[in-house]
C-alpha cells in the first residue's frame, strides 16, 4: 500500500489491550432497575426471546432454531438508565465471542439491540454486528426509524482524562473519527455507522471499524449538553476472546454544517 505520510499510524496496530484502560473513566453508575424482572422479546423473523435479569446476570431462553446458536444461555450484563423509562443493558457472552447491546423503551414496550459477534476463520478474525428491533411482550408498535439528524454535527468527546475524540456525523451511514488524546492520539478514519432515534434528541448511534474486528454502540443525548452511554467490543488476540468496555462521554457540540 502506497503511504504518503510519514508519521501515519495504523489503526488495527490499536488492540483493546491498548485502547480500553482509562476509555471508562466517565462509565455511568448501573441501576438494578431491570433486576427481578422477565423482558419477553418478539421480533419479526425469529423466534421470541426470554430475559430474565438478576442482579448481575441474566439468563435467556428461545425456541430452538437452526439460527439461534445458544438458545439457552447465561451471561453477566450491567444497565444504566439513559432516561427515565430508558435503559441500555450490555450482555457479553464470551462463550460465543457475542455482545449486546438492548436498548429498552419500557413504556412504549419496545426494544433495540446491536448484536456483535466475532468470526473467527483460518487466519483473521471479522466482527458482524447486526440491529434487530423487538416488541417487549407482544409485536413491536412503534419502530426505531433511522435517521438524520445527526448529519453535519461536529462534536468533540471526552472519555475521561486520557481518551478525546472528534467526531464529524458526514452522512447517515459514515462518520469521521479523530483522536485527539489517548493511544488513538493522531490517528482518523472514515467509518460505516448506523444511527436510529430513540426519542426526541435521543440516538442510539453504532459504527464498525474497518481495519480491525470493532463495533461500538452508544446512546447519544443531545437534549442539552452532549453525553453518551455505552460500550465498545474489539477482539482480544493474546486471549483469543471477544473483549468490552462500557464507556461514557461527555461533550461539546464544535459547530454544525448544513449540507
Amino acid at each position: 500500500m502506497s503511504q504518503i505520510a510519514e508519521n501515519y499510524k495504523r489503526v488495527d496496530t490499536v488492540t483493546p489491550d491498548k485502547l480500553f484502560p482509562g476509555h471508562d473513566a466517565l462509565r455511568p453508575d448501573a441501576t438494578l432497575s431491570l433486576a427481578g424482572t422477565t423482558q419477553v422479546l418478539h421480533f419479526a423473523d425469529r423466534p421470541p426471546l426470554s430475559l430474565s435479569f438478576e442482579d448481575k446476570t441474566v439468563r435467556w431462553t428461545s425456541e430452538p432454531a437452526a439460527n439461534v446458536a445458544y438458545p439457552v444461555g447465561e451471561a453477566n450484563y450491567e444497565a444504566i438508565e439513559v432516561r427515565q423509562g430508558l435503559l441500555a443493558a450490555t450482555i457479553n457472552h464470551p462463550e460465543s465471542n457475542s455482545n449486546d447491546m438492548v436498548v429498552f423503551d419500557l413504556a412504549g414496550k419496545r426494544a433495540v439491540i446491536v448484536h456483535t459477534v466475532m468470526m473467527s476463520g483460518t487466519s483473521t478474525v471479522a466482527e458482524r454486528s447486526v440491529i434487530l428491533e423487538a416488541g417487549i411482550g407482544g409485536e413491536i408498535g412503534e419502530r426505531f426509524e433511522p435517521t438524520k439528524e445527526l448529519v453535519g454535527k461536529r462534536i468533540h468527546w471526552t472519555y475521561g482524562p486520557t481518551h478525546f475524540f472528534e467526531h464529524i456525523y458526514i452522512e447517515p451511514e459514515l462518520y469521521v473519527w479523530h483522536g485527539i488524546i489517548g493511544p488513538e492520539a493522531g490517528m482518523g478514519a472514515v467509518e460505516p455507522t448506523s444511527v436510529r432515534k430513540i426519542a426526541e434528541k435521543l440516538y442510539l448511534f453504532t459504527w464498525s471499524d474497518r481495519g480491525t474486528p470493532f463495533n461500538g454502540a452508544l446512546v447519544i443525548d443531545l437534549n442539552e449538553a452532549p453525553k453518551s452511554a455505552g460500550r465498545l467490543v474489539g477482539w482480544d488476540p493474546e486471549k483469543h476472546l471477544i473483549s468490552q468496555v462500557i464507556v461514557g462521554a461527555t461533550g461539546v457540540l464544535v459547530n454544525e454544517t448544513n449540507y
